[in-house]
Order: C-alpha cells, then sequence, then structure tokens
C-alpha cells in the first residue's frame, strides 16, 4: 500500500511540467524518490557559478533567481549537464517548501524511464 505521503507527492508533482506528462508508474517511481524539504527565507539554493546538486520543485512558498521569482522546476540545465548554475537561487521571503530529487536518484530513475528525462530536457516544458 502507497503512504499518504508518496500519494501527496504524485499529486504535487502532476500539477508540474514535464511531471504531469508522466504516467502512472513514472510518477510512481519518481515520487518514490523525491523528498520533501522545508528551507527557511532567503536560504541560498544553488550558488551562481555552481553546478546543482539536485532538482527542485516548489511546492509551497517560493524560490527567487536573482531577485525575480524562479519557476516551479529549477535548474534542470545545471543539474543534467553539469552546467554551472547562471543565476543565484534562494528560497523566498516566506521560505520554501520543495520536492528535492538529488542528482544520483535521478540518473537511478532515468534507467528506469529514460522518458522522464527527455521531458527535462524538453525546454518548452521547464521554461515556464
Amino acid at each position: 500500500m502507497m503512504s499518504l505521503d508518496v500519494i501527496d507527492r504524485m499529486t504535487t508533482l502532476a500539477t508540474v511540467p514535464p511531471f504531469d506528462r508522466l504516467s502512472g508508474r513514472e510518477l510512481l517511481l519518481v515520487a518514490e524518490q523525491i523528498r520533501p524539504r522545508n528551507f527557511e527565507p532567503d536560504a541560498m539554493l544553488i550558488e551562481r557559478g555552481q553546478v546543482a546538486d539536485m532538482l527542485y520543485v516548489v511546492a509551497g512558498g517560493s524560490a527567487v533567481a536573482d531577485g525575480a521569482d524562479a519557476p516551479l522546476l529549477f535548474d534542470v540545465p545545471s543539474l543534467l549537464f553539469t552546467l554551472p548554475a547562471d543565476r543565484e537561487y534562494r528560497a523566498g521571503g516566506g521560505g520554501l517548501r520543495a520536492l528535492c530529487l538529488a542528482k544520483p536518484h535521478l540518473f537511478t530513475i532515468a534507467r528506469e524511464c529514460p522518458e522522464f528525462i527527455a521531458a527535462l530536457v524538453d525546454l518548452r516544458a521547464i521554461a515556464q
């Protein structure tokens, strides 16, 4: 039986592109690996010039990138392609509740669900 926590994560993810394209099985696979984390206001998430070590999905509160609202899903290019982040990401003024997927889990999921990585690479889906 699925835990309520996993169901909540699936429900949240299903509203955010490109997760909204995944099948129920694929969404479950991601939800089982992703972890909720809370960040205090102004907490540093990704420093400019550093490579992201996890995928962030905004689930509550907000994140900011160089003073403007960050997209609900960030920083995919840095994470997937080991590129330095081109901006600084911080938790917003009210803090941030994020679903976080560590890089090693991302590539584990990629082996099971290559469509997931293809959806992440589709820049139209991540460029909110």
